[in-house]
């Protein structure tokens, strides 16, 4: 009766140990999806806003590009600095 004791609880303690392995590789699989999913939608926020910063640039050299800004200086009526007309600032001259 002893040797059948022992036998059933070492399968009732192999049977437990399966289950569990068993639900700690589902919940690692699980994990692991999770982490699929938030890296995919990272890296797609990443290209969005690479993609926002390229626009922008894009934006930004048309604003000041040489061309528009010769259109621009005409259409207000504006021309080359003259002499005497222009002044660097310097640190020490700002604030005075």
């Amino acid at each position: 009766m002893s040797s059948f004791k022992g036998s059933l609880l070492s399968f009732f303690g192999a049977v437990s140990i399966i289950l569990l392995l068993s639900l700690s590789s589902v919940w690692l699989n699980i994990e692991r999806m999770d982490l699929a999913y938030d890296l995919n939608k990272m890296e797609k926020d990443l290209a969005s806003r690479n993609a926002l910063a390229s626009k922008l640039e894009l934006e930004r050299n048309n604003l000041i590009s040489p061309y528009r800004l010769k259109r621009l200086a005409a259409t207000y009526g504006l021309g080359p600095v003259g002499p005497g007309q222009m002044r660097l600032m310097t640190g020490q001259d700002q604030g005075k």
